[in-house]
């Protein structure tokens, strides 16, 4: 009785170590594969506004060569003007030589102080007006050399003006670089910096991700070692108990054989007394030997048995998902392994309170009225231990 209650203690503490086991490895799986999730989709979403940043640049560095352009184009146009107003500059000083040199020519001309004396000296009109008209040339010439040097030095204003204009413009433009510069400095800074921390953080995910799943392997290491220590007290366990029920089971053989042949022998003894004390007419006793049977009933249909059932499930450490018969514990779980001497193979077997099964396993411990019910889970498994109880062959 203690050795039965140590066997059922130990598949207790073999329950508890499978169930309480188990799920701390999954419930570890599914935060990692959470986690790794959460990861992707935080590189995802830094990529992208990486490359947001890195599009935005672009555009910064086209506006700054853009602009350096610019200020090329104003450099060489101010070159340009510079040199207009030296050429303007040597024109208008040959025009002031010019226009000094006729003006000087006429005051010491004596033709011009006899202007007069020639005009008057005219033979009739149109004589006059000619000489008129020479006259007037000659006093207007230098007058138009001075009016073409102020249109030129009025040139000359207008180029220095322009060249003012755009140095002005071009001191703007530059302003302007500076000002987009330091903003594309202060971007590209900003991008290094962005770029830096998604680095690091993506650095401590990979980290974060290799030690779960270090530790969930780890989990998963124990878990299988305590699962399969649980199986091996559990069948130490089973083994004992069977061993105890075959020994009791003989035991209980040589008693009953016993108690046959103490019941043979005493008709024998009473057919020997009445033969010496005849006080009536004899009496013809007739005695039957005793057969010895055997604890196997005879196989019938419909035949009810009294056995001993222990629970199993596939899904324990190194049992296999298919029958001695074939048949595949994942589609048809309902499936008993018997003693094919007592039930045969592939008999539908009515299990008390449970239901309708199939005989269609064997096993080594298996022998006389001993079967092992399946069950889907290893948690309904252990439930139901082992324990006796009553079936019917039904074919």
């Amino acid at each position: 009785m203690k050795k039965n209650i140590l066997s059922f203690a130990l598949i207790g503490l073999a329950f508890l170590h499978f169930n309480y086991s188990q799920p701390v490895s999954a419930d570890s799986l599914d935060t990692i594969k959470d986690q790794q999730e959460q990861a992707r989709q935080e590189i995802q979403s830094l990529q992208t506004e990486v490359s947001t940043v890195v599009e935005e640049v672009k555009k910064y560095n086209e506006t700054l060569m853009n602009i350096e352009e610019n200020i090329s184009t104003k450099e060489a146009e101010i070159e340009e003007t510079k040199e207009e107003i030296a050429e303007q500059e040597e024109v208008l000083k040959a025009r002031f030589e010019q226009a000094s040199d006729r003006l000087q020519s006429l005051q010491v001309n004596e033709v011009s102080q006899n202007i007069v004396l020639t005009v008057l000296g005219s033979e009739n009109i149109s004589d006059l007006l000619n000489r008129a008209l020479v006259v007037m040339r000659l006093t207007d010439a230098g007058n138009q050399q001075i009016e073409l040097a102020e249109e030129e030095a009025q040139k000359l204003i207008d180029l220095n003006e322009k060249l003012v204009d755009t140095r002005l413009e071009l001191e703007e433009q530059q302003e302007e670089a500076v000002v987009q510069k330091e903003a594309l400095d202060s971007k590209v800074t900003s991008l290094d910096t962005l770029i830096l921390e998604n680095r690091s953080e993506l650095s401590s995910l990979v980290k974060k991700e290799a030690a779960e799943v270090a530790r969930i392997e780890e989990a998963r290491r124990l878990a299988r070692e305590e699962a399969e220590r649980a199986a091996a007290e559990r069948e130490s366990a089973q083994a004992r108990i069977e061993q105890k029920a075959v020994q009791a089971k003989n035991e209980q053989e040589e008693s009953t054989s016993s108690s046959a042949k103490q019941v043979s022998a005493k008709p024998a003894a009473s057919k020997s007394v009445a033969s010496e004390t005849k006080t009536s007419a004899p009496k013809k006793v007739e005695t039957k030997p005793v057969v010895k049977t055997e604890s196997k009933p005879a196989q019938s249909s419909g035949r009810t048995l009294k056995v001993q059932a222990t629970g199993y499930s596939t899904k324990q450490p190194g049992l296999s998902t298919h029958t001695f018969m074939g048949i595949d514990l994942r589609k048809n779980p309902r499936v008993i392994a018997v003693d094919p001497s007592v039930i045969p193979l592939g008999s539908k077997v009515e299990v008390e309170g449970m239901g309708v099964y199939i005989a269609g396993d064997t096993g080594g411990a298996i022998n006389g009225n001993i079967i092992d019910i399946h069950f889907k889970t290893v948690a309904e498994a252990l439930q139901w231990g082992r324990r006796q109880v009553t079936i019917r062959v039904l074919n």
